[in-house]
């Protein structure tokens, strides 16, 4: 989706309807993961509602290429639900560490900068690529896939996931931004 797109343009113009479509059809989703994830529905509110100003403020202030919005900000939540159930995993009951926003913030910027980079590469692998990409990370068995694109052998399969996989490492390392991202 572009900046130009009139769902974008009314979630930046804080259009009612649009905003009321964004909580109907996009937080259940979210809601639900939360609470699969030991979450109760105020915080899952919680990080629904950063998340969309995080959103917010990326689209405002960059020129962020999404290609599904749904699945952006589902994402987004996602990580900073992670997040957050990081923060409370205590390993020494004496010891509580202090946590700065502003490195969890950077921290968060620096994985959602190299999942936008991921999925821009990703789009820029051949349609074969992508689709072989998405079987073997949906766990699909070789078996499955030699079947699907008519491959001679799962060797063959093996072949050809290591091929695709090279060459997204290879495109994502020659682009300017992976180093200002790796971590």
């Amino acid at each position: 989706m572009h900046k130009e797109d009139p769902f974008i343009q009314g979630f930046l113009g804080g259009e009612p309807d649009i905003l009321h479509k964004i909580y109907t059809q996009y937080f259940p989703a979210v809601r639900g993961y939360i609470l699969n994830h030991d979450g109760s529905d105020a915080q899952a509110e919680d990080i629904f509602q950063n998340a969309l100003v995080l959103l917010f403020v990326k689209l405002k202030h960059r020129k962020l290429e999404i290609q599904s919005f749904e699945n952006y900000l589902f994402i987004v939540c996602r990580n900073m639900w992670r997040r957050e159930c990081s923060k409370k995993r205590v390993t020494n009951v004496d010891t509580l560490p202090l946590v700065d926003e502003t490195v969890d913030s950077a921290q968060f910027s620096i994985e959602q900068g190299q999942w936008d980079l991921y999925k821009e590469k990703f789009q820029e692998l051949s349609e074969n690529c992508r689709k072989l990409l998405g079987m073997t990370l949906k766990k699909v068995a070789y078996k499955e896939i030699v079947a699907f694109f008519n491959y001679s052998s799962e060797t063959v399969a093996r072949q050809r996931v290591f091929k695709c996989k090279s060459r997204l490492i290879q495109l994502i390392k020659k682009d300017s931004r992976y180093l200002r991202l790796k971590i």
